[in-house]
């Protein structure tokens, strides 16, 4: 099984990459991963998107290769990362033009959604996510995913342990990706 990683925060030592970690310690026996990184594509402009550039065509074709997608991201301003939103507006367009079932990368694609980040939990933020990848036809696991609150300490030292709630809600998304392989 192959299962896409998607980091929505751009820091090197971000706590969503902290979570990352964990998830890839659950299922790297019996999993391929791979990563993406969101913040490696232009921004969604028309004008530019036929022939894709490289960056989005290497996106699509890592999501072509997905047998799931997992996203963990922060929650920002109240909703979801720009980096993020830029990634799923060009997976959501037509590979190609003439298309008219208009057929795209994430169409059909299993995604679920995890997030650290302040008292809400990122709630809004999968909230959000879990509206959009709806529409634009992936299919969500687990509902809007689970969310975990940082400390203070967090915030303030650069520092989070997670407990064993946070790695035992990792393993239920897991065994729900596992589960739902095609």
């Amino acid at each position: 099984m192959r299962i896409l990683f998607v980091i929505g925060s751009a820091r090197e030592k971000s706590f969503n990459r902290q979570l990352s970690d964990i998830a890839y310690g659950i299922v790297k026996d019996w999993a391929e991963v791979e990563y993406l990184e969101p913040t490696s594509l232009p921004f969604m402009n028309q004008d530019i998107e036929y022939p894709a550039p490289e960056a989005v065509a290497a996106a699509r074709a890592a999501v072509e290769r997905a047998d799931a997608i997992w996203v963990f991201t922060p929650e920002y301003n109240f909703g979801i990362p720009g980096s993020v939103k830029n990634l799923f507006d060009w997976l959501s367009r037509p590979l190609d033009p003439a298309d008219p079932e208009r057929k795209s990368s994430i169409r059909g694609k299993k995604v679920i959604l995890t997030g650290a980040g302040g008292g809400k939990k990122t709630a809004n933020c999968r909230s959000a996510l879990k509206a959009l990848l709806d529409f634009i036809g992936a299919e969500v696991l687990d509902g809007e995913g689970r969310g975990f609150s940082l400390d203070r300490r967090a915030f303030t030292e650069g520092i989070w342990e997670p407990d064993d709630s946070v790695v035992s809600d990792l393993k239920e998304q897991a065994e729900i990706i596992k589960s739902n392989k095609n």
